[in-house]
């Protein structure tokens, strides 16, 4: 069966992080901890994306030298420390539910003003080369 699997506390991934085939939930989640190597107390999510059971599987991880799994459950978002049962969503859902922000102009802006500032004084070297330019050549003649 196929299943993915990301990260849901301490960091929440935004996207799935590891997709792969495996017998069963419990074999993904020791290989998806193993190839992330994930710390202890790291809690993730795993997926069956085949068939009518796409159940959400939540683990943690209990230790990590061999890994050793155990279930847990899922955290709201408004309350991190309290363990809820989160309602079951696809991919899709996480795709389709992300929030559209204004773009941060805030480069721009420190941009505008950094070329604003190079090209003042640009131009008031030069106009300081001109005119030492033709003091010197007053001096020469």
């Amino acid at each position: 069966m196929k299943f993915a699997a990301k990260r849901t506390w301490p960091d929440k991934a935004a996207t799935w992080e590891h997709q792969d085939e495996a017998n069963d939930a419990q074999a993904f989640a020791s290989e998806f901890a193993t190839l992330e190597q994930l710390t202890v107390d790291t809690e993730f999510v795993v997926m069956c994306k085949d068939g009518a059971d796409q159940t959400a599987h939540y683990f943690r991880v209990a230790a990590v030298n061999p890994y050793q799994l155990e279930p847990a459950t899922a955290r709201s978002s408004a309350a991190p420390e309290s363990a809820t049962i989160a309602e079951t969503k696809t991919p899709a859902d996480d795709e389709e539910a992300a929030p559209v922000g204004m773009p941060n102009l805030s480069p721009v802006i420190s941009m505008v003003f950094y070329m604003g500032k190079v090209a003042f004084i640009a131009t008031a070297g030069i106009a300081l080369m001109a005119v030492g330019i033709s003091a010197l050549r007053r001096f020469l003649e």
